[in-house]
């Protein structure tokens, strides 16, 4: 994505967040855009509305569906993305929507890579721990598995990685013998 197109979604994405805290709708629109992310997701609707050969009013009947289910902070600024024909980069709005919400509210995923699956009790305790040394809340433990890693495990939370895995550790022990 291109610096223009970027600030454009910047911009778009704080405006929302600013109606949402002004008008205390904050978590109604959290949740309208879950909504509509999960129908991107489901659908190739991020490919129709980037088409150029797509028409506007296409682009407006395929948004007017969410209309009639979201509310009217909702249903304005599907109005205005529409209106100033940025239909194209809604997806990335609405991605970036989440994050400031997550930005303002401290609260963030937290990716757990590991050698081997963790149980119940280490996820409960890795999750204490980093909401604790990161001073965040955390929404939920993804875990992802890496055999590579030999033991250890790599957590990313709120731009921050601490990588303890024996994979990194042989690679800095291997580097300083150089």
């Amino acid at each position: 994505m291109d610096k223009k197109t970027q600030a454009l979604v910047e911009q778009y994405a704080r405006s929302l967040v600013e109606v949402a805290f002004e008008q205390d709708a904050v978590s109604t629109i959290q949740e309208e855009v879950r909504q509509i992310l999960t129908v991107f997701a489901e659908t190739n609707l991020k490919t129709f509305l980037s088409q150029e050969n797509v028409t506007s009013e296409a682009k407006k009947e395929s948004l007017s569906l969410f209309q009639e289910s979201c509310s009217v902070y909702m249903n304005n600024f599907l109005e205005v993305i529409l209106l100033n024909d940025r239909a194209n980069i809604l997806y990335d709005v609405l991605k970036l929507v989440l994050d400031l919400f997550d930005q303002e509210d401290n609260t963030y995923d937290v990716t757990v890579t590991s050698a081997s699956p963790l149980s119940e009790e280490q996820k409960a305790r890795l999750l204490a721990i980093v909401s604790q040394k990161f001073e965040i809340k955390t929404r939920r433990l993804v875990e992802k598995i890496d055999e590579d890693l030999i033991g250890g495990f790599v957590i990313k939370a709120k731009n921050k990685v601490v990588d303890t895995s024996i994979r990194s550790q042989l690679q800095t022990f291997k580097t300083n013998l150089k």
